[in-house]
Order: structure tokens, then sequence, then C-alpha cells
């Protein structure tokens, strides 16, 4: 198998996982943060399709990132905190979001073979493209961890 059909299936398997809790959420758990936190589910999924953004499709897309205008600022490792940020897009603007860029992800890869082993970054030491997905990739399923406790501790409040 490929390194790209490998990388594909990957995506597949964690962005289904992704939007399986999105789906499953309550919308009053969406802007959730116990005490001591702050994030809530909604940042962590534009956070996750900010992530697949950044380590993968600006790499290898020459039109740069698909994501609408300042979502760095808001999802982004070093956006603003949740907590000064009133308004955030809906849950099925999120979920269109997350399922558009998995389609667009997945064809980005099936033209890429040969680019996925080239070095995403020279600046950043010898990390190669496939490096910055499989990091990409692992990020969104720790967030959907993340998001999977939030619903948890949502469910033992009611």
């Amino acid at each position: 198998m490929s390194t790209s059909l490998t990388l594909q299936e990957l995506t597949r398997q964690i962005r289904r996982d992704t939007l399986s809790l999105l789906d499953a959420a309550e919308p009053e758990w969406l802007t959730y943060t116990p005490p001591g936190t702050s994030n809530h589910i909604l940042w962590h999924a534009g956070h996750i399709l900010w992530l697949l953004d950044v380590l993968c499709i600006q790499l290898l897309n020459p039109d740069g990132s698909e994501l609408p205008e300042n979502w760095d600022e808001r999802f982004g490792m070093n956006g603003a905190p949740p907590a000064s940020r009133k308004e955030w897009p809906s849950i099925d603007e999120l979920k269109d979001l997350l399922h558009s860029q998995l389609y667009f992800v997945l064809d980005l890869l099936d033209d890429a073979d040969e680019e996925v082993a080239e070095v995403a970054d020279s600046s950043k030491g010898s990390a190669t493209i496939e490096a910055s997905i499989i990091h990409a990739l692992h990020d969104e399923a720790k967030h959907g961890g993340e998001i999977c406790l939030l619903m948890k501790l949502c469910r033992n409040r009611e």
C-alpha cells in the first residue's frame, strides 16, 4: 500500500470519529468549559480544521489555506483565548467544513504520492510532509479525546 493510500485511510478513520462525536454532542454542551479549562467543543472542532489545514493542505495545495479568513486568529496555536470571544461558528458550519476538508485532503493525497516524502519546511529540520500530516491526524485524535471528555462531563452535570 502506498504512503498516500495509508494516509487517506488514516484521515478517513480519524475524521469519521471526530464527526461522530460532534453528531452526538447536545447543543448546550458546545460551549461548556469546566472550571479550570478554557477550550470547549466548538473550539476543539475549529482547531482540528486549522491543524489539518496548516500541516497538510498548505503544504500540498499551491493555493494555500481553504479555511475562512482569520481562522488562525480564532483557532490557531497562538489564537485569542476562547473566553475572549462571544461568537462561534455553528456546529453545522463546523461539520460542513470538516466534511469538505476531508474530501479535499483525500483528493490532495490522491495526487501527491511522491510529494509526501518531501521535506515540509526546511527551516524546521527534516520533517517530511508525511510526518506533518501524521502529526495533524494524531492531534485530531487527541482533540477528539478532549471532546469526548467534555461530553462525559456534560452528561454528568445533568
